[in-house]
């Protein structure tokens, strides 16, 4: 008979002190435990926090392995990345640090790896639900999201589902570039069959798990710092032709969206379309193809953003303003060679987020990145 998997929880973290140990304490409580629970915390009060997690949670579980160190570099890839070289276990689920299992979470994903025999699954994600797995009291303030999709229309779902997927741009699948020119396709393995699980494309970052040497073989890509949007999609994307993609119908887990440490809408969507850019330049198959993929789709966006930042009376437009901002750059960043893009890049995010302003919009900033 074969071994039964074994599963790590793996949390790249940043200034979630009041939200990241309530994560962690229902990793702990899950009726499947694992084995081993890494966070990697690139806060400056890490030890804090590492000290609190340690007394109050891992005194009671002293069978599982504990890993809580501070990020060698700040950046959620590059955590994630870290995270991926300490861990051992069969499976890592790589939730985010305000994402809460119910109780029954991680067993329901289990179960669907193990029943893989032929182990055509690369990744599973849990299914998001909008309870809480328990009655608990959250220290914490939820990231602000202006409307929701059910505020402006109830009666006609058929339309309303066309809109917030096509107009709204509200739908992974929608808005990643397949840039090795097409999503891959796979059938549910039959020894899955009735345990509801449903083939998918693309994950969402908050609710990932992976076969551990897969993930390790593709990794998160590090060139995409901060608030790294995208990185889930690029990841995921990458990881599907390696093997299929799942979502686990009866693994259940609650997005909290902390509001804590987050950027500015305006930063968040310029590196959103931009971190898109930077995967488009170091992975396609074909550059012409997916350019023209890249400008069509962020155009697209300008009218998303737009619409989404009037019914939310944000009346600066931030996002649209984001958009329009990474028109700017998107041709410097196909400009580049991979050696050029690899320093341009980060030295771009470290001062945009720093000073809230994207520097000069030429090729040359900084100089040392192209060699001008």
């Amino acid at each position: 008979m074969n071994q039964p998997l074994t599963w790590a929880l793996v949390v790249a973290t940043y200034q979630r002190e009041k939200i990241l140990p309530q994560c962690i304490k229902l990793a702990v409580e899950q009726s499947r435990q694992p084995a081993e629970i890494i966070i990697v915390d690139a806060s400056k009060n890490w030890e804090t926090t590492c000290n609190k997690v340690l007394s109050e949670i891992a005194a009671i579980a002293p069978h599982i392995r504990w890993v809580y160190v501070s990020a060698n570099q700040p950046g959620l890839p590059l955590q994630r990345n870290q995270g991926i070289d300490l861990a051992t276990a069969d499976i890592l689920f790589m939730i985010d640090d305000d994402s809460f299992m119910h109780p029954d979470c991680a067993a329901e994903i289990m179960q669907l790896y193990e029943a893989d025999l032929e182990q055509r699954v690369a990744g599973i994600q849990a299914s998001l639900v909008d309870t809480m797995p328990t009655e608990m009291v959250v220290e914490d303030a939820t990231k602000s999201v202006g409307w929701k999709q059910n505020q402006w229309t109830v009666r006609i779902s058929g339309l309303q589902h066309f809109v917030w997927k096509h107009i709204f741009l509200m739908n992974n699948e929608v808005t990643c570039i397949p840039y090795y020119g097409d999503f891959p396709h796979y059938e549910v393995p039959e020894s899955l069959a009735g345990m509801n699980a449903h083939f998918t494309r693309i994950f969402h970052g908050c609710r990932m798990t992976f076969r551990r040497e897969v993930i390790a073989k593709e990794r998160f890509e590090p060139l995409l710092l901060y608030y790294a949007l995208n990185e889930d999609m690029d990841a995921s994307y990458r990881v599907s032709k390696h093997g299929m993609l799942l979502e686990a119908g009866n693994a259940k887990l609650h997005h909290f969206q902390s509001g804590s440490g987050r950027l500015s809408r305006f930063i968040v969507s310029t590196l959103s379309s931009l971190n898109q850019a930077v995967c488009v330049q170091r992975y396609s198959t074909d550059h012409k193809r997916d350019r023209t993929r890249f400008y069509v789709l962020n155009t697209r966006r300008v009218m998303a953003e737009f619409f989404k930042d009037g019914l939310s009376r944000r009346w600066t437009f931030p996002q649209l303003r984001g958009v329009l901002t990474a028109f700017r750059y998107a041709p410097i960043i196909f400009s580049l060679s991979s050696e050029e893009l690899a320093e341009w890049y980060p030295q771009f995010q470290k001062t945009f987020v720093e000073t809230g302003t994207p520097p000069s919009a030429n090729r040359s900033l900084p100089v040392e990145a192209t060699g001008v």
